[in-house]
């Protein structure tokens, strides 16, 4: 019975603080895992900036994009923004 109380703590805690993304290099997707900056219950992200094609500018981004750029920088980078500016939006792509 502790085995199992263990067991399902761990998990709780893998699942709140680890995340991962995909990235496509070379034509080869790859799965990127990360420790959270903070707990949440989502686990896969997208990182709009992992891949090989041209960047957008925030004025192109929808409005869900938008908010997966909000969620990665949040969760991954412990950066809490809004993207109002271009330049928000760099500091989510430099890292």
């Amino acid at each position: 019975m502790k085995k199992l109380i263990v067991i399902t703590v761990l998990a709780l805690l893998a699942v709140l603080y680890v995340g991962y993304y995909e990235s496509l290099d070379d034509a080869e997707l790859n799965k990127v895992f990360f420790i959270k900056k903070s707990p949440t219950l989502q686990i896969k992200f997208r990182h709009l900036f992992a891949n090989d094609a041209d960047d957008k500018p925030l004025v192109k981004l929808t409005a869900e994009q938008r908010e997966q750029v909000i969620d990665y920088c949040k969760y991954r980078l412990g950066i809490e923004t809004e993207l109002q500016s271009q330049e928000e939006l760099e500091a989510c792509k430099q890292r």
